[in-house]
C-alpha cells in the first residue's frame, strides 16, 4: 500500500511538472515557429536617445537572433536583401495581422513606419 502512495505522489509531481512546462512550451513553439518559418513583425531600431530611427512591418519573415551578439537579421521579401541590425531595437510579434496594437506597444504611428525609415519626432 504505501509504494502505491509513493507512486501516486510521484505521478502527482510529474503531473505538475509537465502542465507547469507546458505553459512555457507554449511560448517556445511561437517562438521556434516564427524563427524557423516566418511570422509577421513590427521592428524598431532606436537612436541613442530613445527616439525611433528605423522601423519596418514585416509580413512572413523569419527574424534571427545573430550569434554572439545583440543583433538580429531577416531576409526582405520584397527586395531579397539581408537586413542586420544591433544596438538598441525593439521587436514585436504581430498576431492576428493587428499591425496597429503592435505598434501601440512600441511607441511608433504605425503610418509613418515605412520599412526602414521613421521620421524623427525632431523634425
Amino acid at each position: 500500500m504505501k509504494f502505491f502512495n509513493i507512486f501516486k505522489n510521484r505521478a502527482n509531481v510529474l503531473l505538475f511538472v509537465f502542465l507547469a512546462g507546458c505553459a512555457g512550451m507554449s511560448r517556445s513553439c511561437a517562438s521556434c515557429k516564427a524563427e524557423n518559418f516566418g511570422a509577421d513583425w513590427i521592428v524598431v531600431q532606436y537612436k541613442y536617445d530613445g527616439v525611433p530611427m528605423n522601423c519596418w512591418r514585416l509580413a512572413d519573415v523569419s527574424i534571427t537572433n545573430e550569434t554572439s551578439s545583440d543583433g538580429i537579421y531577416w531576409k526582405d521579401t520584397r527586395t531579397g536583401h539581408l537586413v542586420h541590425i544591433s544596438g538598441w531595437y525593439n521587436r514585436v510579434q504581430v498576431f492576428g495581422a493587428n499591425y496597429r496594437d503592435a505598434a501601440v506597444l512600441l511607441g511608433i504611428d504605425l503610418d509613418q513606419c515605412d520599412n526602414g525609415a521613421y521620421p524623427s519626432r525632431g523634425k
